[in-house]
């Protein structure tokens, strides 16, 4: 996990005290769903450290958190508000609680950013949806989306709240954000929203699927049972065992944010301009710093890296390469690589990524005629499948989970059939296509050729998909 470096960013008493943390529900451990002791007194710490009207701790992730959320704040069979990139846990949600989705509306053939191919959602987007769609319950965002680009929260929040509605969001890749305000966006509580899931293990040094459940002051003041709600679908969604270990590492995260954080993160961030200054002009590198008054709101510890040159093959290729020299990249789509330094990420290895892209520059074959553009058409048709929604047929509960029969056929046989089950590109995890939804040609065709160049397909198996007969 790049939050922790392996390891390296424990003390050594962390380390080699692991299994000690091993335990369970004891007079001196506590109880993580019905808290009274030492596991009370670290969730309200956290709550202090990250500005929440309450805290629990996660111990399956932020796709736990997410069931979580949805089921405890906005409940069975309710509308909700959201873009069709969100995380696949969502899509399990919706066909769980039996949610109706309503799918915001991005702007037709918008190009992918170099540096983002998600599109943000912005408030006129959001402001449209809800009024046509009132008795919504929620609008529900993922902010900071993979490539590190958040939506301005602040705006979209108070829009949504003139409306009554509840500002749901899946802040699973900013944990970090409240180590140094002013240096990182403002988080999604800070900004307004209602409630939030954020996984420490992707930035903080957290096991692995360690995360924060965060619920706003403001909605326990409007909402007095909305914790009691939380509480009781955590029960649910969470393991009636949940790890010690990692409720420990949750703990000591936050300590180490709230002690070390701001310090650490001005480093990190002054090696990765540095980084960015001696990578140009052969790549881009994501700027350290957005700019909020031109609507642009980025993570500055997000590494996304581009060639500046034609494309001689999918970045795909390139990160297998840079695995090869010890280098993990958090993901690769068909023309990025997304990195994700720690907090605490020494400089040494800012200059050991240096070299590796250096030489996989320098080892990178000539481009052939007509292949970067190639890869800039793919790039817009899978950008723009993946923020329109195809026919849907079967509620994604009825088709996930219902009795219909199904049967694995050939990927390459499939258009025109219904999906059992979500298909999505992997990185970055975002269904194109949702359980009870038709592949049609134009999304088969994208899938064989995103294949064809390196990416990952979530649901398929073997070349081979789960279809309703």
């Amino acid at each position: 996990m790049p939050g922790h470096r392996s390891g390296l960013s424990w003390p050594e008493s962390v380390r080699t005290g692991l299994a000690g943390l091993d335990t369970t529900e004891l007079a001196s451990t506590d109880d993580l769903h019905q808290p009274t002791g030492p596991a009370l007194a670290a969730m309200e710490l956290a709550a202090q450290c990250f500005g929440a009207g309450k805290t629990w701790f996660l111990t399956n992730g932020s796709t736990g958190g997410i069931l979580t959320i949805l089921a405890g704040l906005v409940g069975r069979g309710r509308t909700v508000i959201l873009p069709r990139t969100c995380h696949l846990a969502v899509s399990h949600a919706m066909a769980l609680l039996d949610i109706q989705p309503v799918w915001l509306e991005f702007p037709q053939s918008v190009p992918p950013d170099p540096l983002g191919f998600l599109p943000v959602v912005s408030v006129t987007m959001v402001a449209e949806a809800i009024q046509l769609h009132p008795d919504s319950a929620a609008v529900f965002l993922t902010s900071p989306d993979y490539y590190g680009r958040c939506a301005d929260l602040t705006a979209i929040s108070h829009v949504v709240h003139q409306a009554g509605l509840l500002l749901l969001v899946d802040e699973a890749h900013g944990s970090h954000f409240a180590a140094a305000p002013g240096l990182f966006p403002k988080t999604a509580l800070a900004s307004g929203a209602d409630a939030c899931v954020q996984s420490a293990h992707k930035t903080l040094p957290a096991l692995t699927q360690g995360g924060y459940l965060h619920l706003a002051e403001s909605l326990l003041g409007r909402e007095p049972l909305a914790a009691g709600r939380m509480t009781a679908a955590l029960k649910i969604f969470q393991t009636s065992s949940p790890s010690f270990a990692i409720a420990a590492s949750l703990d000591f995260a936050r300590a180490y944010l709230e002690t070390e954080g701001q310090e650490q993160a001005q480093k990190t961030l002054a090696s990765i301009e540095d980084l960015a200054t001696t990578l140009w002009p052969d790549y881009l590198v994501s700027p350290a710093a957005a700019n909020p008054v031109r609507g642009e709101f980025r993570d500055p510890l997000r590494i996304v890296i581009r060639s500046r040159n034609p494309l001689a093959r999918p970045a795909t290729e390139l990160a297998r390469e840079l695995s090869r020299q010890g280098i993990d990249i958090e993901l690769s789509d068909l023309t990025r690589l997304v990195l994700i330094p720690s907090l605490d990420q020494p400089s040494h290895d800012f200059e050991r990524l240096r070299q590796a892209l250096r030489i996989g520059l320098a080892d990178s074959p000539g481009a052939q005629p007509g292949y970067t553009t190639m890869l800039q058409h793919l790039e817009q048709s899978w950008l723009d499948l993946l923020v329109q929604a195809p026919e849907c047929v079967l509620a994604p509960g009825d088709a996930l989970l219902g009795q219909q029969e199904t049967a694995w056929i050939p990927l390459a046989d499939s258009a025109n059939t219904v999906v059992a089950q979500s298909i999505a590109p992997y990185p970055p995890g975002i269904p194109l296509l949702l359980p009870g939804e038709r592949m049609d040609r134009p999304r088969l065709d994208l899938l064989l050729a995103l294949r064809n160049n390196g990416i990952n397909l979530s649901g398929v198996d073997h070349d081979s998909i789960r279809v309703v007969v």
